[in-house]
């Protein structure tokens, strides 16, 4: 898959603003502030239907104004035209070539893309939640039935616990009725565990061989998937839970609560790892997925790569740009505030290189 040309309307910082991607390889250059990192936001939503920095809708809307689209062209054969529109207090709407979506969980997995940012290193010291959403949408691009599971876990996971908090108000707890969301979360629950092991150990091979080649070290590195079904079945797990979750009024076990936890050599990335070695993790990381989507999917995702020569070495750099320059990588979209700089890098890449300046 790639893009051919995006049109953004009041979006962002961005009035209006039109893209052709010529290239194999598009560099979109200009000051910090001037919204780059905003045209890669755009084509993530259009392939996630959620933006990877602003957690609420409206906040894409540029100032002031009612409302924002987003429309693109993309290819793999067959041509895609999308158009995406976002209004204040109203879903956003998302059509495929003059037809619109009932539900935008429908268009997963036809627009594939990986993101690399310097913001990325939260997966290292946020919370769980930001390893739980990595794993999810790099799954869910090519996962349907993992991607529905997702969306009932998530739905019946809330209904089980506005009930119990309604159990704690009146005092009075119905065994029967909190079986009948254990019914449903136990099948999507169990599946999505089933799923995430399987593809973290695929991804964890990719990610130690792409970790040796951008640090050219000697660290042992890994990651490990931490679950409450590990050790026990979801049936029991939620059975055994039951009093535990009337005190605290919420499902205290389950997927919901699984983590990736990140080594290097032995102990935790988060506490022992320098700056440099977790800002390596997080790129071997990322193309670990780009490798695992490529093999799954049969087609490389667009890479979007923000800013990345601002974050690490020049060492670092080369080393990153001279393996995504090889044939196993398709589209690859950058940025940077130095045009001189991104020659430099890409000076013996095989792949023709645009330039777009903002």
């Amino acid at each position: 898959m790639r893009i051919n040309h995006l049109s953004l309307y009041n979006f962002k910082n961005h009035p209006e603003l039109k893209i052709d991607f010529k290239s194999d390889i598009t560099c979109i250059t200009g000051k910090n502030g001037a919204g780059k990192t905003n045209v890669l936001d755009a084509i993530y939503l259009l392939s996630t239907c959620k933006s990877y920095y602003n957690a609420i809708d409206y906040q894409l809307i540029l100032h002031g104004e009612p409302l924002c689209a987003i429309n693109a062209e993309f290819s793999n054969g067959h041509q895609y035209d999308l158009q995406m529109q976002i209004e204040a207090g109203k879903k956003k709407k998302l059509k495929r070539n003059d037809k619109y979506y009932e539900k935008l969980i429908d268009h997963i997995g036809l627009i594939n893309a990986v993101i690399i940012t310097p913001g990325d290193i939260d997966l290292v010291l946020g919370h769980s939640e930001d390893r739980r959403r990595f794993i999810d949408i790099c799954i869910s691009q090519c996962d349907r039935v993992y991607l529905n599971c997702l969306s009932e876990y998530n739905k019946v996971l809330e209904q089980r616990n506005k009930q119990l908090k309604i159990f704690a108000q009146h005092r009075h707890f119905d065994e029967i009725l909190l079986d009948s969301f254990n019914s449903k979360l136990i099948p999507a629950g169990q599946y999505i565990f089933e799923k995430r092991r399987e593809v973290l150990s695929l991804i964890n091979t990719h990610f130690n061989a792409y970790y040796k080649i951008i640090t050219s070290g000697n660290e042992t590195v890994s990651l490990k998937y931490e679950s409450d079904l590990s050790d026990q079945n979801f049936t029991a797990l939620l059975k055994e839970s039951t009093d535990k979750d009337l005190a605290l009024e919420r499902t205290s076990k389950g997927i919901h609560k699984d983590d990736l936890v990140f080594e290097i050599n032995g102990y935790p990335l988060k506490k022992f790892g320098s700056e440099g070695q977790s800002k390596s993790f997080i790129i071997a990381l990322k193309l670990a997925q780009f490798k695992y989507l490529s093999e799954v999917l049969k087609t490389p995702p667009i890479l979007l790569l923000d800013d990345l020569f601002e974050k690490i070495d020049e060492q670092r750099a080369q080393q990153l740009i001279d393996l995504i320059s090889g044939e196993a990588f398709g589209q690859i979209i950058i940025t940077d505030t130095h045009e001189e700089r991104v020659r430099k890098h890409f000076e013996n890449a095989v792949k023709s290189i645009n330039f777009v300046g903002l």
